[in-house]
């Protein structure tokens, strides 16, 4: 009965959005598989802990997303960290601290997909 009561617990805190880490997850951005070097415009990144995600509509798959121009190793842009790549090549992720990102410039990123014509495209990211 003990076992059953903690284990409720735990259920309960994870159900009422306890991460832990404190850190949220923001919408993604959805990066488009089909067409030659889309510009997909600027995307927000919000101005608290988050994490960034960029996502196809998994009808393809990313084969490189680099921010531009890259910045010293490891290559992320000041208050962005952790980049964790979806082994199904869907998502691509960040942890971001939050900071201001100064605009312009913004930061700007480039991809390139596995789309049979050809898929890339740029944008960028700003609060």
């Amino acid at each position: 009965m003990r076992r059953l009561t903690i284990t409720g617990f735990c259920t309960i805190a994870l159900l009422s959005g306890c991460t832990g880490g404190g850190v949220g997850t923001g919408p993604p951005i959805k990066l488009p598989c089909p067409g030659k070097d889309v510009k997909t415009g600027t995307h927000p990144a919000g101005t608290s802990k988050t994490t960034v995600r960029f996502q196809t509509d998994g009808n393809c798959k990313f084969t490189k997303l680099d921010f531009d121009p890259p910045y010293n190793q490891p290559q992320y842009p000041p208050g962005f960290s952790h980049r964790v790549d979806d082994p199904n090549g869907i998502t691509i992720s960040y942890e971001f601290d939050g900071r201001e990102i100064p605009y312009p410039p913004g930061y700007p990123f480039t991809y390139i997909n596995d789309d049979k014509h050809d898929g890339n495209g740029s944008g960028i990211v700003k609060n």
